[in-house]
């Protein structure tokens, strides 16, 4: 198949500027059903989440007024939906707009929490977006067996913050070098780790689907960790489709090159260009932090 046919089956890349001020965030993403499947059971979500308080009028001296600062905080995730049918494409919707609505209850903005707190709630958080898909998959006729990988990735301030179920992954570049920051959750990379296979076998191995870990199973792990942001560093977030058919280096050599724009169209190109077997999504976020 011609690049020229590749080219008309991919999204164009939506692309957003935000400003805060400790970071900026500049992110480009997209999502294919790819050339396989008949639907696109991906589901992405990239957002800036702010709180401020303006007075509009007052005759209160403004050092008696204890106004909180202006506060940032951003979310990029990626959910591949399983189940058949319409239920990935609800699992994964599920996925990000329950997580979405219990993150939005009971906000403390004003407190500026420390690593161990924001782990605790966002465990909290997606354990009950996992039972609540669960319940959805065995009450809901036609969603048996219904589930979702889920891979966030929060910014706070300078802080990046990441949680991960199934084999959707995030990748960081810095200063020229590729890290994953997700370990697949899947049976093959289980037996990698156990020294069982051998790492070729992640490629190319009939077990290289199979998760360990979903989200709807109703008693899900998740896998956590936090690190600081620098600036200049580029984030990438994507579903399987991506990942299976482009390797690390293919994606170490168009992350480095290009704005987020060009990366996001030119990763998704090279999925499609590799046979596009299933859905493909990606997001590419690049970050920009505010002098002290």
């Amino acid at each position: 198949m011609s690049a020229d046919n590749l080219s008309t089956k991919t999204t164009v890349p939506q692309v957003a500027v935000h400003t805060s001020r400790d970071v900026t965030l500049r992110v480009s993403a997209c999502s294919d059903r790819g050339l396989v499947r008949e639907n696109n059971e991906d589901r992405y979500l990239a957002m800036k989440i702010e709180r401020s308080y303006t007075p509009l009028s007052t005759n209160i001296d403004p050092s008696q007024l204890q106004f909180v600062a202006h506060q940032v905080r951003w979310a990029l995730c990626v959910a591949d939906g399983m189940g058949g049918h319409a239920g990935g494409e609800v699992a994964s919707t599920l996925a990000l707009s329950l997580a979405l609505k219990l993150s939005q209850q009971g906000s403390q903005w004003y407190v500026d929490i420390g690593e161990k707190e924001v782990n605790e709630r966002m465990r909290m958080l997606l354990s009950s977006v996992d039972r609540a898909i669960a319940e959805q998959s065995r009450s809901k006729a036609g969603l048996k067996g219904m589930g979702t990988t889920l891979t966030i990735a929060t910014i706070t301030a300078d802080r990046l913050f990441i949680f991960h179920v199934g084999d959707s992954r995030c990748y960081l570049l810095r200063r020229g070098r590729l890290q994953r920051l997700t370990r697949d959750q899947t049976m093959t990379q289980m037996l990698v780790d156990a020294g069982v296979m051998p790492p070729e076998a992640l490629h190319t191995h009939h077990m290289r689907h199979m998760l360990t870990q979903a989200m709807g199973k109703g008693e899900v792990v998740i896998d956590a960790q936090h690190l600081p942001l620098e600036h200049g560093d580029r984030l990438m977030l994507s579903s399987d489709g991506l990942t299976d058919g482009v390797s690390d280096e293919e994606i170490h050599e168009i992350m480095s090159r290009g704005d987020c724009d060009a990366a996001c169209g030119e990763l998704m190109h090279k999925a499609l260009e590799a046979g596009g077997r299933d859905n493909v999504t990606v997001i590419v976020a690049d970050v920009t932090m505010s002098e002290d």
